[in-house]
């Protein structure tokens, strides 16, 4: 019995210190702080592939924008044409743009202090996370919140997820879609109907309907 409670309290102690900062289960979701974010790539593989702009932008739950920026990054090798076909993003375009290295620090100044908003956020964390370990640099303990299955969960009438046919289906007009910063606003359009329609959500109910927390600096998702 020693020994089981002994096991208990160091889980306590690690959950507790994992997941530092965040916010508290009751605050509402109004009040607290997000960074939308997206990414785009060279490819689909973070193995093998490179990031090459990160959009992202700070807000409040109610809808307040409080910052926005964007990233070009040079990856150091060719962009797959399978990919400039999606986002338009062409060799020319990153070749005078700096290397993730040199981006990292202000991606984790820009996000400190913010629950961090992705659709489909294995795609985006597993290419952030190869790019810190790339550039020799820890990955920051940062929460995530992955935002495909919460719209799941909020719109369980429509019949695709995915970001664009999504906010069709919502009545949102967008011309802009697969750049970073363009899907960025358009994750917290659709986010900000969920929220409006759920006026008492709480965190806690935020992360349960997301599936849970992933965190930047955890080796998996």
């Amino acid at each position: 019995m020693f020994v089981k409670a002994q096991i208990l309290i160091a889980v306590i102690l690690v959950s507790g210190t994992l997941f530092a900062g965040l916010p508290e289960p009751a605050t509402p979701v109004a009040e607290i702080v997000f960074v939308a974010l997206d990414t785009e790539t060279t490819g689909f593989s973070p193995k093998n592939d490179r990031l090459i702009e990160i959009g992202a932008v700070r807000f409040r739950g109610n809808g307040e924008i409080l910052a926005v920026t964007n990233w070009m990054i040079n990856p150091g090798m060719p962009i797959r044409p399978q990919a400039t076909e999606v986002n338009g993003i062409t060799d020319a375009m990153v070749a005078g743009a700096p290397p993730f290295s040199a981006v990292c620090p202000e991606f984790v100044s820009f996000c400190d202090g913010s629950v961090l908003l992705a659709h489909n956020a294995t795609f985006d964390v597993g290419f952030l996370r190869a790019g810190f370990a790339r550039a020799g640099v820890s990955a920051p303990e940062l929460p995530i919140l992955d935002t495909l299955p919460l719209f799941r969960v909020w719109f369980p009438q429509a019949k695709s997820f995915a970001l664009e046919p999504l906010a069709q289906y919502l009545g949102l007009q967008n011309e802009m879609w697969h750049r970073a910063g363009a899907d960025s606003f358009h994750l917290i359009d659709i986010f900000k109907i969920g929220v409006t329609a759920r006026p008492e959500l709480k965190f806690q109910e935020l992360e349960r309907g997301a599936g849970g927390i992933k965190l930047l600096n955890e080796r998996r998702n």
